[in-house]
């Protein structure tokens, strides 16, 4: 199974830590790379991050968590990714 961690990314310099407010998504759905995945609230803004990469999602941190920049809150199971429909 090929998997992708999802990672809290920077969202400025003094920043290291956030709360991840809300998923976007249930656990076990299917995402796209791109779309919004889930809320990261800091001090200074709310973020909605995207995701990585296309593939069958799995929480592993829950809403109202705090979180460190760079810290892993789920991952995709990019085996599972939507594929490309076959041209017409």
């Amino acid at each position: 199974m090929a998997t992708v961690e999802i990672k809290v990314p920077g969202v400025g310099e003094s920043i290291t830590e956030g709360i991840l407010s809300r998923w976007l998504k249930p656990d076990g759905s299917v995402v796209k790379a791109g779309e919004p995945l889930f809320e990261l609230e800091t001090d200074k803004a709310s973020n909605v991050i995207p995701a990585p990469s296309s593939g069958t999602l799995k929480i592993n941190i829950p809403e109202g968590s705090t979180v460190t920049i760079g810290s892993s809150v789920g991952t995709l199971d990019t085996e599972a990714a939507p594929k490309a429909e076959a041209p017409a």
